[in-house]
């Protein structure tokens, strides 16, 4: 058979074109929008309307105003360090490699904004120890003095985004009518609404949960970028555009979308179970700002620990290990407070009740009350051992979790922007209102009539209980 005699249909694979640039565009499920990976240009599906760009910049070499810059590049791990020429870059920040080379700045540095370090490095510093200290178990080496002097400030490259979205929430809600029964309802709406500059980090060097962690910034301190900020500190120029970040930046946008869709109905539903069954996100624009972060790293047991510092606000998020020896012994220190209070409490409790013995004579009183003392100091003992035990099983848990999630919507939502919200709610049924049963724990209706329980009910209920 000859395979050039088939007819090929060539429409078949034809890609759809970025009426811009004429490349090759793909849909993106996160945005629900087609992107062009090339110059950044995003399209409505249907009808290839352009709903803003989201393309790379400064991909040119250096012009003249970056001449009194300098990169140092790290030959371990390959971050780059842009410094004023009066500032000597001694180790990388990122891996503590003392290996860095010199080179001429290969492509443009010129964010947009910046905002200036407000937080010194003894501040810095000082605000990471209190930090720790709410962190039960971190060994030694992380207060080292030594440790701690490598701290180093750097200006972080961020993509500040601002984004019309619109999502559409579904989900369940009920409404309690306080008699026994639970009205349920279908949550259909369609939420539009704005962010503005929320904030992605542009460098792979950098952990991005350990950004957020350290949000928000105070963008009313934001100011036009300029060379006289940078002196004394480093600067990490991007090497993730905001066209690399499109899927986390719609993952985030999603997430804000299903919040505000939560905070909607929390006023009209009970116990409302909140998803989004899609989201969209338009007119996509970005500004490049340098923000201010203290920056440290360090190495426990072959291990790198990063710990960030906000060079504005002082907030401290790092990602650090746990002695469970420490721990269990600092939790042991901190409840034998209750020592010393209960041994007074045993005391007073076996000489009052041992004192009618002293009719008898003492020996019969301090026999008595040895008893008392140990049958107290036992009983104590069953309490006080199982409390540490808690404490430090919820210490472990809570340590293991160091770093803060990102701000809600609340903190990017553009409130000069319009809120629309299209309602679609519909009733399902009524049922019976479900109450936690005290001894199972478990779930059980509520009989009730007219507010008060009867034979019949206690009998189902009890039935309830068995099954």
């Amino acid at each position: 058979m000859d395979w050039n005699d088939d007819p090929v249909d060539v429409g078949a694979t034809a890609s759809a074109k970025c009426p811009n640039c004429a490349s090759n565009i793909f849909f993106n499920e996160k945005i629900g929008r087609l992107v062009c990976n090339f110059c950044g240009g995003i399209y409505l599906p249907e009808t290839l309307e352009p709903t803003g760009n989201i393309g790379n910049r400064d991909v040119e070499d250096a012009g003249e105003e970056e001449s009194n810059k300098q990169e140092f590049v790290c030959d371990s791990c390959g971050a780059t360090l842009v410094t004023d020429y009066n500032t000597a870059a001694t180790f990388c920040a990122f891996c503590g490699s003392p290996t860095l080379i010199k080179r001429r700045l290969s492509r443009q540095f010129r964010p947009d904004l910046i905002i200036p370090f407000k937080v010194s490095k003894e501040e810095a510093i000082n605000n990471y120890r209190e930090w720790l200290k709410t962190h039960k178990g971190v060994p030694k080496a992380f207060r080292d003095d030594s440790v701690l002097e490598k701290i180093t400030g750097f200006y972080v490259p961020f993509w500040l985004i601002d984004a019309d979205c619109s999502t559409i929430i579904t989900g369940n809600g009920q409404i309690d009518d306080k008699e026994g029964t639970v009205a349920n309802f279908f949550i259909d709406r369609t939420i539009n609404f704005q962010v503005k500059r929320v904030p992605f980090d542009g460098c792979k060097k950098i952990s991005d949960l350990l950004m957020e962690a350290i949000e928000p910034f105070n963008y009313d301190e934001l100011v036009p970028y300029n060379d006289l900020y940078l002196p004394g500190h480093y600067a990490q120029r991007y090497d993730k555009s905001a066209l690399d970040m499109v899927d986390l930046i719609g993952i985030r946008l999603n997430t804000y979308a299903v919040n505000l869709g939560k905070q909607f109905t929390a006023s009209e539903y009970e116990n409302t179970s909140i998803s989004s069954k899609g989201s969209y996100a338009d007119n996509f624009s970005q500004l490049y700002a340098m923000m201010p972060v203290w920056f440290l790293n360090v190495k426990y047991k072959d291990q790198k620990y990063s710990i960030a510092v906000n060079g504005q606000t002082g907030e401290a998020a790092g990602s650090l290990p746990v002695t469970k020896g420490n721990v269990f012994l600092k939790t042991f220190l901190d409840s034998s407070i209750l020592i010393p209070i209960y041994i007074i409490f045993m005391t007073l409790i076996s000489a009052l009740a041992s004192s009618f013995t002293l009719v008898n004579g003492s020996e019969y009183f301090l026999t008595a009350f040895s008893i008392m003392m140990a049958i107290l100091g036992a009983g104590g003992l069953c309490i006080f051992i199982p409390l540490v035990i808690v404490r430090y099983l919820e210490r472990i848990k809570d340590d293991s979790i160091t770093l803060d999630k990102a701000p809600d919507v609340e903190e990017y939502l553009n409130y000069k922007g319009k809120i629309d919200m299209t309602k679609r709610d519909s009733f399902s049924h009524m049922s019976v209102k479900l109450e936690e049963n005290e001894e199972y724990g478990a779930l059980r209706p509520k009989y009730t009539v007219g507010g008060r329980r009867t034979i019949l009910h206690y009998i189902v209920e009890k039935l309830m209980e068995r099954s």
